[in-house]
């Protein structure tokens, strides 16, 4: 089946379907993705937002009658990593979990060379790690992805960069470093 623009549902049939969840089922599968992946789900990772919204009135609703706590902007909070750094969003805790799960040490917040107020979200040995998460959103952040860019250009970094798809809906990390290279 082919979904056309960004529509989620291939017909108003599915789209009903979709949207009569009962209250009971989203906080299942709310309390039930929490179990599994150990925080509740982005919009974007859950399947029936629609019918959250239409159940309890918005989407942080039914977090709380999950019985969690929503994070009501998506990178407003510092999150504390498993192995003790302080990411800047749930995005950049995910991407650290994953490469201290991998066991590839991982530096933070490292300044560019040649410009010692941007730094970068996490450094490899000689590879420097982006997560891009809110770019084409605010203008500033996008100048500030420019100047990233040409920092690293200019001075021939190894770079990586992470957008938001790389880690929803599906985690998409293991493509992302699949061509690390730790020999310099």
């Amino acid at each position: 089946m082919q979904f056309i623009k960004r529509k989620k549902y291939c017909s108003d049939i599915c789209k009903f379907k979709g949207e009569s969840i009962s209250k009971e089922a989203i906080i299942q599968d709310i309390k039930l993705y929490y179990f599994n992946n150990s925080r509740i789900p982005f919009k974007r990772e859950f399947n029936h937002t629609n019918a959250a919204r239409k159940r309890f009135g918005s989407w942080n609703r039914a977090i709380i009658a999950a019985g969690f706590i929503p994070n009501p902007v998506m990178f407003a909070n510092e999150y504390k990593a498993k192995d003790g750094h302080i990411c800047d969003s749930l995005s950049e805790k995910i991407i650290d979990d994953w490469l201290a799960r991998k066991e590839l040490t991982h530096i933070r917040n490292v300044p560019y060379p040649g410009n010692a107020k941007l730094t970068a979200d996490f450094v490899i040995a000689n590879y420097w790690i982006e997560f891009f998460g809110l770019q084409g959103q605010h203008k500033r952040y996008d100048e500030l992805v420019k100047e990233k860019l040409a920092l690293a250009k200019q001075y021939k970094l190894k770079f990586i960069e992470i957008y938001p798809h790389h880690l929803f809906p599906q985690n998409k990390l293991e493509e992302v470093f699949a061509n690390l290279s730790l020999e310099s």
